[in-house]
């Protein structure tokens, strides 16, 4: 009976200390398919709350890893969830809008840090006067620097969504640094 309970005991550890996420995407007619594609690891659940009034679902592609269907819903506030159980990439799409598609691709355990670098994107690139940056993680701050490592702007970011405005910037290469609590991520944008 001591081994039954120090089994039991260990496996209720090892299931605690792999706490799963939730993450929630925005779905709407002209979501950007990058806003909505995203890396997660097994046993994570995305949940798609949509954002306008029009009937939309969250269907899978024919050779996604799983297959999940939200069936048809109508108006702002229904969701879905699917919790994703394999490794492998879900293809997914709107039956009812032909352009509203993403990619949940789904690995082996994760880092938060390597769930945050693999979850930021950025649009335009190149960029003329603006710069959108997506994230899962509602990000807090970022920081521009230019190519020979000087820091040209600091700005305070609200939400998972900021838009960047490089208007007053010279055309170049620069570095955003998007930051949500102690993550960090650097990627390279290019001002025309």
């Amino acid at each position: 009976m001591k081994k039954f309970n120090l089994l039991l005991f260990a496996v209720l550890t090892a299931s605690m200390a792999t706490s799963q996420t939730t993450f929630d995407l925005d779905w709407f007619v002209g979501v950007p398919s990058q806003n909505v594609s995203i890396t997660i690891e097994t046993g994570d659940t995305v949940r798609w709350t949509w954002t306008d009034e029009v009937p939309h679902s969250v269907t899978s592609e024919s050779g996604s890893q799983e297959d999940f269907d939200s069936g048809i819903l109508t108006g702002s506030g229904s969701q879905f969830s699917y919790t994703f159980t394999e490794m492998g990439v879900n293809d997914y799409k709107c039956e009812v809008h032909s352009g509203m598609v993403g990619t949940i691709t789904v690995e082996q355990t994760a880092s938060l840090e390597d769930k945050f670098r693999k979850n930021i994107s950025f649009y335009p690139n190149p960029a003329n006067n603006r710069v959108t940056v997506t994230s899962l993680y509602k990000l807090d701050s970022y920081k521009i620097y230019s190519v020979l490592g000087k820091l040209v702007t600091q700005e305070a970011a609200t939400g998972n969504i900021t838009e960047i405005d490089m208007s007053k910037l010279e055309s170049g290469i620069y570095f955003i640094n998007a930051t949500s609590g102690e993550l960090n991520s650097t990627f390279k944008v290019i001002k025309q």
